[in-house]
């Protein structure tokens, strides 16, 4: 009887230190089937000749697809980005005059770290940064990818919050004169906030501000487009859900259960062992 206590609570902190270093982290990786909708709304104001901008009221999709694993444990993963009316959900370049705002649609292709989402080096352009934030969020500056100016932009801790009772870390990018990828009279301000569950890394919030300023021949520059979009209620409501059960799944999984697990190993050894002695001392 005792030495089989004894052996049983050594297994068990043996299979707690197997499950915390082999097993979990694997479950802990993104899955090679991730897909992920985030629906926006916003505005977007456009130069037309006017002396002040015209605004149109927005909506956006965000569309994540997980496509495959490489050979290197990343995932492959397919981004589509498109905007409507929100008046009545056409095409954003159906609006009167706005056919040139087809360019806001996108649809690239990224590989990134399973574990720590930072963007894999390589493909055209050339990536780098986190795509999204890593699980165990730290109170600090991230470089994050920015596919608006297809560059890094530092992603800056600024405090901590609190959405629909869930904890969160909040994350502000404010740069400006950034170079135009696609038009060297231009330069591009970003202006976000971003907001994360800091167990899990999953965006709770995110509110971006795109200003593209058209540099003048006499020197300066006047703003041509400002893009402004944030997570509707229904997604925040959504994300909220999803960084309770992802921050719960990781805390039972490595700090709870594992723990746990110890400490009942523990309890089964020094059982036995206390059983042994008193049969010693019999």
């Amino acid at each position: 009887m005792r030495r089989a206590l004894v052996a049983l609570g050594v297994v068990v902190i043996a299979f707690a230190m197997v499950w915390l270093y082999l097993i979990f982290p694997g479950m802990a990786k993104l899955p090679a089937d991730y897909q992920k909708t985030y629906h926006f709304e916003g505005t977007v104001q456009i130069y037309t000749g006017a002396p002040t901008l015209a605004s149109i009221a927005t909506k956006m999709d965000r569309v994540l697809t997980g496509t495959g694993i490489t050979s290197d444990d990343a995932l492959t993963l397919k981004q589509d980005i498109t905007f409507f009316l929100a008046a009545n959900g056409a095409p954003l370049a159906s609006a009167p005059g706005a056919s040139s705002l087809a360019a806001l649609d996108s649809h690239e292709t990224y590989t990134i770290d399973r574990t720590t989402r930072v963007n894999i080096a390589g493909g055209t352009p050339a990536r780098s940064g986190q795509f999204t934030f890593p699980l165990d969020v730290q109170q600090e500056t991230y470089q994050y990818w920015v596919a608006t100016t297809n560059s890094t932009l530092p992603a800056t801790f600024v405090g901590e919050d609190t959405v629909n009772g869930l904890k969160v870390y909040v994350f502000k990018i404010d740069s400006k004169g950034n170079a135009s990828p696609t038009n060297s009279t231009q330069k591009i301000d970003v202006l976000a906030t971003i907001k994360v569950e800091p167990v899990s890394g999953t965006p709770i919030d995110s509110q971006l501000t795109t200003t593209v300023n058209q540099l003048l021949p006499t020197g300066g520059s006047m703003p041509v487009l400002i893009n402004e979009s944030h997570f509707t209620q229904a997604t925040i409501s959504d994300m909220v859900t999803e960084g309770k059960a992802n921050m719960n799944k990781i805390m039972w999984g490595s700090v709870y259960g594992f723990w746990g697990a110890i400490a009942l190993g523990a309890v089964l050894i020094i059982i036995g062992l206390v059983v042994k002695s008193k049969a010693k001392t019999a």
